[in-house]
């Protein structure tokens, strides 16, 4: 189902908005619409359907920008999380023994894939600390805490992104059944609307119904005549 424009959806509000309000703060339309079912109590009624579907609308705009910052963050923490195991590895690979680059997981290429990143990371610098080695290059068990926590940062940014799209994802699933719930009512209301308002198109046009009008005999006969006026003078440039 494709995704409706903002426009679409700020029409869609303003439409519901219009005849809803309207009808409550018009005493005619008020009671002639009353007439045929449409009471206060049912006007309310979708008045908060209304009110939901905006609420709603708002909620997807709060979790479009909750994503964004967890993306951002996510972003930072991958580069961060990135610079210390491949500084470590380059550090490993050119002071270590191959049994101790095995133990450290670096026989291999550094992994694609943040799960995979993320699991090497963990093996790295968890495994760094039984090397005591390292520590002729600079990293004691202080550094490498330290380094271990930017693979934790990322692991659990990418945690908090993954959440924030499951946010967006059940924002826009309530956002859209508010809509067609509020969207339902409305054109089902403006359907009676039209039926009890009829004569009166001053009344359904503080609704957002277009009255229609009927075209003068001037207005009928003019497609015809300009047909015949074309045609003369397309005689009289013979």
């Amino acid at each position: 189902m494709p995704t409706k424009s903002h426009a679409t959806i700020a029409a869609e509000l303003n439409a519901a908005q219009v005849a809803i309000n309207n009808t409550l703060g018009d005493a005619e339309i008020k009671a002639l619409v009353a007439g045929f079912g449409y009471t206060t109590t049912k006007l309310n009624k979708g008045k908060a359907l209304y009110t939901a579907a905006l609420e709603a609308v708002n909620a997807t705009k709060g979790g479009r920008g909750g994503q964004k910052g967890a993306t951002a963050a996510l972003k930072a923490a991958k580069l961060a999380a990135h610079d210390a195991y491949q500084t470590l590895a380059q550090v490993a690979r050119a002071g270590l023994s191959p049994a101790d680059l095995e133990t450290l997981g670096l026989t291999e290429k550094e992994p694609r894939g943040t799960a995979r990143f993320i699991k090497a990371g963990y093996t790295l610098f968890d495994n760094a600390l039984t090397i005591k080695a390292l520590a002729e290059f600079g990293y004691d068990t202080d550094r490498l805490a330290a380094e271990r926590g930017k693979i934790e940062a990322y692991d659990q940014a990418n945690q908090t992104q993954e959440a924030a799209k499951g946010t967006k994802q059940q924002a826009t699933v309530e956002k859209d059944a508010a809509l067609a719930e509020m969207n339902g009512w409305v054109a089902q209301y403006l359907k009676i609307a039209k039926v009890a308002l009829r004569g009166k198109p001053q009344l359904l046009e503080k609704l957002g119904i277009a009255a229609r009008t009927s075209k003068t005999a001037a207005q009928k006969a003019a497609p015809k005549k300009a047909a015949a006026t074309r045609a003369a003078k397309k005689q009289a440039g013979k």
